[in-house]
């Protein structure tokens, strides 16, 4: 049985890497009695995917992980959440079926909010940076939306790098940028949804 998880890592979560986001998960699971899946082969491992990448220390708020159950459960989301480090939260679970597309063709938009310390506009930056991959961009109180397509290959990093490398800012302790969420864009919200 696919459970496909939304969880929020924020605090001091943000800056566990991405490459240690399976273990961790893997890990909660079983401290939580669930039987995760394996993958066949020499070394197997529990099976399980997650979204497109996030850099360590970029706050996320919707990101969906895929876990792949061998037991039908009806507590998943307060069995993770006692069993997650501090700053893990998941907030719901459904069930995709069988034939359902992964992660990877369902990701296909990402919403952020961006702010400089500096007063660097970000979303110009992002709109200069990221061309016609820049769906949508509106400034709030304090804040910068931009919604982009293709995150896998459009990543935050990319932005912030150029950033430093032309001189606008001059490293990550500069900017605060928070993943909304992943997934399709909904024209009738104009956000994006799993």
């Amino acid at each position: 049985m696919r459970a496909r998880l939304i969880y929020a890592k924020r605090g001091g979560a943000c800056f566990v890497p991405h490459i240690a986001l399976a273990q961790m998960f893997t890990r909660s699971a079983a401290r939580a009695g669930f039987r995760l899946i394996m993958t066949q082969g020499f070394s197997p491992r529990a099976k399980i995917s997650f979204g497109p990448e996030l850099p360590a220390g970029v706050v996320a708020l919707n990101e969906p992980v895929d876990m792949y159950l061998a037991d039908d459960t009806a507590d998943i989301v307060p069995g993770m959440n006692a069993s997650l480090p501090e700053g893990f939260t998941v907030s719901r679970v459904t069930f995709p079926p069988e034939d359902a597309p992964n992660l990877g063709r369902m990701c296909k938009s990402a919403e952020y909010l961006m702010r400089s310390t500096t007063g660097v506009n970000l979303a110009e930056h992002a709109a200069d940076f990221w061309g016609g991959s820049v769906i949508d961009c509106e400034n709030l109180e304090g804040w910068q939306r931009v919604i982009v397509s293709d995150p896998a290959q459009n990543p935050i990093g990319g932005l912030i790098r150029n950033l430093v490398s032309s001189g606008m800012i001059s490293g990550w302790h500069e900017v605060n940028i928070v993943r909304v969420a992943v997934g399709l864009f909904d024209t009738d919200t104009r956000s994006v949804r799993l």
